[in-house]
């Protein structure tokens, strides 16, 4: 069976959250070549409804009247910041509530988002799904018109040059963490939103990324009773598989491969897949490995055990990972993509991107691509509390359990 696809939609007040919601529901629900179900929720109204009650204010003005809405946003933050002072948890309530009243839909968006890094928090609670988020963003300038704050003097810059833009944009880099896609909203109409629709989010649904799931075996009782294994190196195995993984890598990755300056991998497992992805874009690959299988003069990092390496060897001792220094330039320009065939608890990834660190590729020139991300053991949490927020990271499939 295919996964639930949720997709977080964020960003700042007025940017148009709830209209591109609702024109990529339009989009997966009229899509051609299969049918779906898609349904946009926000996970504010519960919030606004407790507050309606307690204050007096008019629900109805709330959910649907954006001047009215702004108007009490101040209050109604406080009033949210009180309720989860009280109840931490609150926010996870909130958006089990909103995925558990949606179980009939095969897309669910979801905005009124308040959550900071909401998948790498909210993924381990929905592991039998594939969790995203979409940030919306728009001008300085766009979001004073549409909050109706435009004045005479606003006038003369709509002809500002473009570049200034980036300037007025929500600031990513002050963001601890990146989002899964980022949409640029200032156009007025439906036609960029569906354009983004259809080239970024439809393609979850591509029958290859099936046939992907479907060759990846599971294992019961392995390699302890009770666990369930997902062989993901099992898909090498198969004909057309390697060659499948490798296309998938290809025209998912959302960067530019022309500007990737090479493929980076640590053993065993992303070998396999970095190999034959980085002989497909036609870059070099870097080889990561235990310390003293690479000859001098290297560059080294400390790899921590997870509790499911342990479990598979009976070793729960630090281990260093090693790279050979120069083989990745130190240009300030320089693109990294790492490739490897799981993201579980995280460790692997850390000291991978820990040891580019070392041999001066910063975390804002990396990106990362697994063949499939096991969401329950944290990762993504562990990569933000790390400092590795930052790092895109992008998985073609997502497995519940082991």
């Amino acid at each position: 069976m295919e996964q639930k696809l949720i997709i977080l939609v964020t960003g700042e007040s007025c940017a148009g959250k709830d209209h591109c919601a609702d024109v990529w529901v339009s989009v997966f629900t009229t899509c051609t070549h299969k049918s779906l179900t898609a349904r946009a929720v926000s996970i504010s109204d519960a919030i606004k409804r407790e507050y309606a009650a307690a204050t007096g204010a008019d629900l109805s003005r709330l959910l649907w009247d954006r001047a009215y809405k702004e108007q009490h946003r101040p209050a109604l933050t406080k009033f949210f910041q009180e309720k989860v002072r009280h109840r931490p948890r609150l926010p996870e309530e909130h958006f089990l509530n909103v995925v558990y009243g949606a179980v009939d839909v095969d897309v669910l968006l979801i905005t009124g988002m308040r959550d900071e890094a909401p998948v790498a928090a909210l993924a381990p609670l929905v592991p039998d799904s594939r969790l995203l988020e979409v940030r919306v963003r728009a001008r300085e300038q766009t979001l004073r018109v549409r909050r109706g704050c435009r004045s005479d003097d606003d006038a003369g810059d709509d002809n500002k040059d473009n570049s200034d833009s980036n300037n007025d944009r929500l600031n990513l880099t002050a963001l601890d963490y990146r989002p899964s896609l980022i949409f640029d909203n200032d156009t007025t109409g439906n036609e960029a939103a569906k354009r983004f629709g259809e080239s970024f989010l439809l393609p979850f649904f591509h029958e290859d990324l099936q046939r992907l799931a479907n060759m990846v075996r599971l294992v019961p009782d392995f390699p302890r009773p009770g666990i369930k294994f997902h062989h993901v190196l099992d898909i090498s195995q198969q004909p057309g598989g390697l060659a499948l993984c490798t296309s998938l890598f290809q025209t998912h990755f959302t960067g530019d491969w022309a500007k990737v300056d090479a493929v980076a991998s640590c053993e065993a497992g992303g070998f396999v897949y970095a190999s034959a992805l980085a002989s497909r874009v036609d870059v070099p690959m870097v080889l990561i490995r235990e310390a003293g299988k690479l000859p001098p003069p290297t560059v080294s990092a400390i790899k921590r055990p997870s509790h499911i390496s342990s479990l598979a060897s009976n070793d729960s001792k630090e281990k260093r990972i090693e790279m050979e220094r120069g083989v990745v330039s130190r240009a300030a320009s320089v693109v990294v993509v790492v490739v490897d065939d799981v993201l579980s608890t995280g460790e692997t990834l850390c000291a991978v991107l820990q040891l580019l660190n070392e041999a001066g590729i910063g975390a804002e020139h990396v990106s990362v691509m697994v063949v499939a991300e096991f969401p329950v053991h944290g990762g993504r949490q562990l990569l933000r509390q790390r400092g590795f927020g930052r790092i895109n990271i992008q998985s073609l499939l997502v497995f519940g359990g082991n």
